[in-house]
């Protein structure tokens, strides 16, 4: 288990025994993308350094977060990936990504890498409005990319651009993109300002302005 603890009998001061130590939940940030390797998380984590990441996959593995396996033949990678117990974690990160819009600014020269939006984009879907449809969207910073899919009211986030998508949009900055996850009638000015462009099928562009709330 975790080196220190707060000694309080209180769920959330156990939950900061294991994930509240620094990198701890941008681990879990990067696993919620599904399995990674050591090398891929170490490049997921700009500024980590590798005793420090190879600590804290240590405590996650003894909480219970986090296991290791080796993917079949012929690839017979090891891979780190979260468990049950650690996908639990991804609603609170959602909070977290939809607390934390409130506080970005200027990107200045702060690292920045495009799969990392993904806890903003779910701080931002509405899923009641996704029952009924299947669209994939494609979301762009620059000239990054990622894509999700979307059926049956549920977001899958997958990296790179997407094949055929249904509908793309594209930020011109990752600010802009936070701008718009805490106050969503930003959108209108970022459209006309041309710093969010979004392009597609009528219909499914439509339909991602509401899953993402840029109609409000």
């Amino acid at each position: 288990m975790a080196s220190r603890t707060y000694g309080h009998y209180c769920a959330v001061a156990k939950t900061l025994d294991v994930v509240g130590e620094r990198w701890s939940l941008l681990v879990v940030r990067e696993l919620l993308n599904g399995p990674r390797r050591y090398v891929d998380l170490l490049a997921g984590l700009a500024g980590i350094s590798t005793d420090m990441l190879a600590t804290r996959l240590k405590v996650l593995e003894e909480a219970g977060i986090v296991s290791r396996r080796t993917l079949p033949a012929p690839a017979a990678s090891k891979v780190y990936e979260l468990t049950p117990l650690g996908r639990d974690l991804q609603p609170a990160m959602t909070e977290l990504a939809r607390f934390g819009m409130r506080l970005l600014g200027e990107q200045d020269d702060d690292a920045f890498q495009i799969h990392w939006i993904t806890p903003s984009l779910r701080a931002m879907f509405q899923p009641e409005r996704a029952q009924a449809l299947s669209l994939t969207i494609e979301f762009r910073v620059g000239a990054d990319a990622i894509h999700a899919r979307i059926a049956d009211g549920a977001l899958h986030t997958c990296p790179g651009s997407a094949d055929d998508p249904d509908a793309v949009l594209t930020f011109t900055d990752a600010a802009t993109l936070a701008e718009i996850g805490r106050d969503p009638a930003a959108s209108l000015t970022a459209v006309s300002t041309g710093r969010l462009h979004v392009r597609g099928k009528p219909d499914a562009v439509q339909a991602a302005r509401e899953l993402f709330g840029l109609n409000r």
